[in-house]
């Protein structure tokens, strides 16, 4: 499975991916730390750390959504990444209650993230001010 990785170096600050970019991969934090933020660069809202060992950018795979987030280094990092085309292959296999289980948790997360959207007033609610 290692011969489907690249390997990229980043460095603090480098943009690994952006908010909008389409789902083709998904990442692995080989050595340093990656943070995963939405919104502003200047005012970033923080939503997690990646680290050694850690796996990002998985969910647009899952749902062929746009990235919900953008991932940058925080720190000299090496990222490997794996294309969607690699991933989905593996998941042909699985079972599809197991399909159906990561899609809701998927459809959630999104789901949450638009709602917070609205509260923090970046984006309109869908169905006017009372949403």
């Amino acid at each position: 499975m290692s011969a489907a990785f690249q390997r990229r170096t980043v460095e603090p600050g480098d943009i690994i991916f952006r908010e909008g970019d389409p789902g083709d991969s998904l990442y692995v934090v080989e050595s340093g730390r990656v943070v995963v933020w939405r919104g502003d660069p200047a005012h970033p809202t923080r939503i997690g750390t990646v680290e050694k060992g850690g796996v990002f950018g998985e969910m647009a795979i899952f749902d062929r959504k746009p990235r919900m987030a953008n991932a940058s280094a925080e720190e000299r990092s090496t990222v490997m990444r794996m294309p969607a085309s690699v991933l989905r292959e593996s998941l042909y296999g699985a079972d599809p209650l197991l399909h159906q289980l990561v899609q809701i948790l998927i459809d959630n997360i999104r789901h949450m993230a638009r709602r917070l959207d609205e509260l923090e007033g970046r984006i309109a609610p869908p169905d006017g001010p009372m949403g």
